[in-house]
């Protein structure tokens, strides 16, 4: 591809689909349940309204609006820091009862991965 680099995320992950929003905005949708920000442990759906205050996450979703059902609502969940300790160890996912928990045990499920770790 012309515009790739395969060295640079940021130029390929974000600078380009920007570029072609700019110039073709017809040819990009986008789904605001692509993503959930976590951050300090909590996660902010950012299709949520007001999910940059802090105080709106995962454990207090704004008035009006259910609980964050991970499996259904979202497509992807971006960790920024710090990575949850969960995530440490399998065996740490798979003894934890958290959102995060819940994410890795069906990725080790997912992968058949969870029996080399029990």
């Amino acid at each position: 591809m012309k515009w790739f680099r395969a060295d640079d995320f940021s130029w390929n992950g974000l600078r380009q689909p920007y570029r072609v929003m700019e110039r073709n905005p017809h040819l990009v949708y986008l789904d605001p349940h692509l993503q959930v920000i976590c951050y300090w442990g909590y996660c902010h759906p950012t299709w949520w309204p007001n999910y940059h205050d802090s105080s709106v996450n995962h454990l207090n979703p704004p008035p009006g609006i259910a609980a964050l059902d991970w499996r259904r609502d979202a497509f992807a969940f971006h960790f920024t820091y710090p990575v949850p300790w969960v995530f440490r160890s399998p065996k740490s996912v798979l003894n934890g009862d958290s959102l995060y928990a819940e994410i890795g045990k069906m990725i080790l499920e997912a992968a058949d991965m969870v029996r080399y770790f029990q």
